[in-house]
């Protein structure tokens, strides 16, 4: 077993065809067999099957490929980690963020760019598992994420970054803009990131801390910008971290809800493989968002004592 023969067989699986995966090997469709049946001789199973909709993993072909993205996504981080080392520079960075982020992201963009100019940088919309899948794969570098204020029991490494409040947005002229309570809200549709069973989804967490049941008219949305869409032209609801009322991201017809009681926190966290240490890049960006942090809370400190703005420096950074 060899990276070449890793390499291609992973990108049989993604194209569900050798012919598309040799044009993006730059190779033959012979070579491209070659590595394939070399690979299945090494493991000594066959690894995909043909169909009438192409090729396709068999059981042990999925198992390979799960394993072999990982180490094939390490290989291109060790060598990104020694070219950084070695120029201080280039490479790429991998990462996604949820909107609540955007509150430092782009601050510690412009840090990162101006420290390591030629790393190519790709954003990513946070929207689990998906998210999570492409993280434990090594295809993602790290998520900042926004997840509800707890102990979370998973295999990833958290770096919680600041803790929001978080208030209902509904648009202008929306039949219940007056409600004073989650509880002459749970008839309504609502927009939801995430998985909207789970139990720790932020607006299940939302109703259990007033003693009440989820709603029951939800739509899974893991796009802020579809959500946004949606809610413009309907009385669907959706949940934000507060600060983004006073985001331009917002659009100008959005209006928080004037709940009398407070809703659960909101935890923004970097979050990383346990098993992978981040590459010099990646670290980089980590400490950008840390100092993007410290900024805005010195910032917003002010504003904070006087019950506008609501934003805490989590324990543990």
């Amino acid at each position: 077993m060899n990276l070449r023969q890793l390499r291609a067989f992973a990108l049989i699986a993604e194209h569900g065809s050798i012919r598309a995966a040799a044009r993006a090997l730059s190779v033959t469709q012979p070579a491209a067999t070659r590595s394939l049946r070399e690979l299945e001789q090494s493991v000594g199973v066959d690894l995909v099957r043909r169909s009438v909709k192409g090729v396709e993993l068999t059981t042990y072909g999925e198992a390979l490929y799960k394993r072999a993205i990982v180490i094939l996504q390490e290989t291109r981080r060790a060598r990104e980690e020694i070219g950084q080392m070695r120029d201080g520079e280039g490479g790429t960075l991998n990462l996604a963020v949820s909107s609540a982020a955007l509150v430092v992201v782009p601050t510690a963009l412009v840090a990162f760019r101006a420290r390591m100019p030629r790393v190519a940088v790709s954003f990513n919309e946070v929207a689990p598992p998906h998210s999570h899948e492409q993280l434990e794969s090594g295809r993602y570098d790290l998520l900042v994420q926004t997840e509800y204020d707890g102990e979370i029991n998973d295999s990833f490494e958290r770096r919680p970054l600041f803790t929001l409040p978080l208030a209902i947005g509904a648009r202008l002229g929306h039949p219940l803009r007056g409600a004073r309570s989650l509880a002459e809200l749970r008839e309504s549709l609502w927009l939801v990131p995430g998985n909207s069973g789970a139990p720790a989804n932020l607006v299940r967490r939302a109703f259990a801390a007033q003693g009440l049941p989820p709603p029951l008219d939800v739509i899974a949305c893991q796009s802020i910008a579809v959500a946004l869409s949606i809610m413009a032209d309907s009385d669907a609801l959706g949940i934000f971290v507060r600060p983004l009322f006073e985001h331009r991201l917002l659009p100008p017809h959005m209006r928080m809800v004037p709940l009398d009681h407070e809703l659960p926190d909101a935890r923004v966290s970097i979050v990383t493989r346990a098993d992978s240490p981040p590459t010099p890049a990646a670290q980089c960006f980590i400490e950008c968002m840390i100092e993007a942090r410290d900024a805005m809370l010195a910032r917003v400190s002010s504003r904070s004592e006087q019950g506008n703005v609501r934003v805490r420096p989590h324990k543990r950074t």
